[in-house]
């Protein structure tokens, strides 16, 4: 129970209290008096649609007195969608204060004005030169004269000084060709030999070594062996199974196995596991074949077994004899 709710549930019971203690008639007493208790334990614990008594209480009246009608009155002003632009602000009227000084200004001589005379001075001097220069090229023509006896003022030129830095000599080396040799040509006729009909041709006869194939490794035929069989004994016809041992019977682990067919190409490679297990999934052609094993310090004889199409029991390869590596001296 919050504060606010001990207040309304304990206003309710003093109300009613209050109205107990009046000397009305108990037909009208009991009745205010059950409706006040009612209603302070309704505005404390009775919500409607998760909403107190009091505010439901609180928004009727409100409804009840706040206006239903509304009238629509336009607005005499109208609405300023952009802002003002900003207006250059009239400029002040001098007083008599700054006409004065402005005036006194320009009485005053500036401390140049004498240098931008002479300044001034010099270049009417340099154009008028320059003007005269152009008056003196005009030709004059007198009446009664042949145009061949027109006399002409020449201009006479006026001396210009001009320092010029010396000049050093460079030495230019002229590209010096090469004569190229020519060299006659001879030109020699070839007589084209007369071909004899009946001439024929000599045939020289060479002898061709054979190329020495290599030499066939002596092979013997395979061991099967029904303990060398992995835990998954072959099931497809023409798979090898089988496991690698040395000559003392232990496990040969990584050597390599390659089968070879009866031309020597070869056809499968594989390698034996931790446990020397070799096995393939792919069946091989019905035909002869050969196990070439490999695996340092070991020596191996080539094994040779047959595929006919039947399932081939596990291969026992055995090592013949173990490579011994020199040690090296210190």
């Amino acid at each position: 129970m919050t504060l606010k709710q001990f207040f309304q549930l304990g206003g309710g019971a003093l109300v009613g209290l209050l109205i107990y203690s009046t000397g009305l008639h108990p037909f009208i007493k009991w009745p205010l008096i059950l409706f006040s208790v009612s209603l302070g334990a309704a505005l404390a614990f009775l919500p409607f649609e998760e909403r107190p008594l009091s505010r439901w209480i609180i928004a009727f009246f409100r409804s009840v007195y706040s206006p239903t009608i509304y009238l629509w009155q336009k607005n005499q002003a109208g609405y300023k969608f952009f802002q003002d632009e900003e207006m250059a602000q009239a400029q002040a009227p001098q007083t008599q204060a700054e006409q004065k000084v402005e005036e006194y200004l320009k009485k005053v001589p500036t401390e140049n004005e004498g240098a931008l005379n002479k300044l001034e001075s010099g270049e009417e001097n340099f154009l008028s030169r320059i003007l005269s220069l152009f008056r003196q090229g005009n030709v004059v023509i007198k009446e009664g004269q042949s145009a061949n006896q027109a006399q002409v003022a020449t201009p006479t030129p006026t001396p210009v000084v001009i320092n010029q830095a010396p000049v050093r000599p460079q030495t230019v080396v002229a590209p010096t060709t090469q004569p190229k040799s020519f060299r006659p040509k001879i030109v020699v006729e070839e007589k084209i030999a007369e071909t004899q009909p009946n001439a024929q041709p000599s045939l020289s006869l060479q002898q061709v070594t054979p190329i020495l194939k290599e030499p066939p490794k002596a092979s013997q035929q395979v061991q099967f062996s029904a303990e060398a069989a992995p835990p998954l004994p072959p099931t497809i016809p023409n798979t090898i199974t089988g496991q690698v041992l040395d000559q003392n019977g232990k496990i040969i682990e990584g050597a390599i196995l390659e089968i070879r067919d009866i031309a020597g190409r070869p056809v499968r490679a594989i390698r034996s596991n931790k446990l020397g297990h070799f096995m393939i999934v792919t069946a091989l052609a019905n035909g002869q074949y050969d196990i070439i094993t490999e695996k340092e310090g070991y020596e191996f004889e080539p094994a040779t077994f047959e595929a006919k199409g039947e399932i081939i029991p596990p291969i026992l390869i055995r090592a013949k004899s173990t490579q011994t590596t020199p040690n090296a001296i210190n």
